[in-house]
Formats: structure tokens, sequence, C-alpha cells
């Protein structure tokens, strides 16, 4: 078995004690679907990490 390598970013923000999260909307995948995760995702092809983050 060939494992896809993706190359992922993500950020940590702290401000006043507080540490940001999203969630994720609702989806047919019921693994993500409302889970909460850090901002970021995946890096596509020429873009840069900052990018990605914003």
């Amino acid at each position: 078995m060939v494992l896809k390598k993706i190359e992922v970013v993500a950020a940590i923000i702290i401000h006043n004690d507080e540490i940001l999260c999203v969630q994720r909307p609702e989806n047919k995948l019921d693994y993500i679907s409302k889970k909460f995760e850090f901002p970021g995702g995946k890096i596509e092809k020429d873009e840069t990490k900052i990018e990605v983050l914003k």
C-alpha cells in the first residue's frame, strides 16, 4: 500500500487565555461532521503556509 503525502498547516491561536478553534459544518461523513479543529488546512499547489492560514 502506498500512502499519499499531503502537507497541511494549522495554527493554535491563544488570546487572553482563550484558544481559537472552529467547528466543521455538518457532513455526510460522520467522523468529521461537527468536529472541532484548529484553523488551517491542506496546502494547495503554489500556495504558501501563510495563505492557507488566512
